[in-house]
């Protein structure tokens, strides 16, 4: 999907070849057949520290610890090249405002806890807590925002 909103902002065109995950993708890319990826930093961390790959550019608004180096598309001057892979905890619909509350509670200060936030930085994952509310907004900005990329870039599901 960043690739294609990279397509539709620079209008340049690019093959999308699909894989059955980042391993056959990182091979092909370290043996050339492939000539650039979009994935998570976490996925390819140990490659870029060996010299085998090197970051372009990062998706996030800010830059990593991890890669200080490694500028964001903002700064390249793409301010809509910015997206961010994000997980979140959802319960069923109908839960209890109450238990709702409380794991969202338990969650953000889980996220809070120094051995927590040492290991998901290592992972490059940065954390920010949020409100049931604010969760659901943020999802269904996401999912305008991806919708409108899929419908730009003429996006078929096969």
């Amino acid at each position: 999907m960043l690739g294609a909103l990279l397509q539709l902002i620079t209008e340049t065109k690019m093959t999308h070849v699909p894989y059955r995950g980042a391993g056959p993708a990182i091979t092909d890319l370290l043996s050339g057949q492939v000539q650039a990826m979009f994935n998570n930093a976490s996925v390819v961390m140990a490659h870029l520290e060996s010299g085998k790959l090197r970051a372009l550019g990062l998706s996030t608004d800010t830059r990593f610890a991890q890669l200080p180096d490694v500028p964001t598309f903002i700064e390249l001057g793409y301010p809509r090249l910015s997206a961010t892979e994000w997980l979140g905890l959802l319960a069923p619909a109908g839960t209890p405002e109450p238990i709702v509350q409380k794991l969202n509670s338990v969650v953000n200060r889980a996220m809070q806890m120094p051995a927590a936030r040492a290991s998901l930085e290592k992972l490059s994952v940065e954390t920010k807590a949020v409100t049931p509310q604010e969760f659901k907004a943020f999802m269904a900005a996401e999912t305008r925002k991806w919708a409108k990329v899929v419908a730009d870039a003429n996006i078929k599901a096969e």
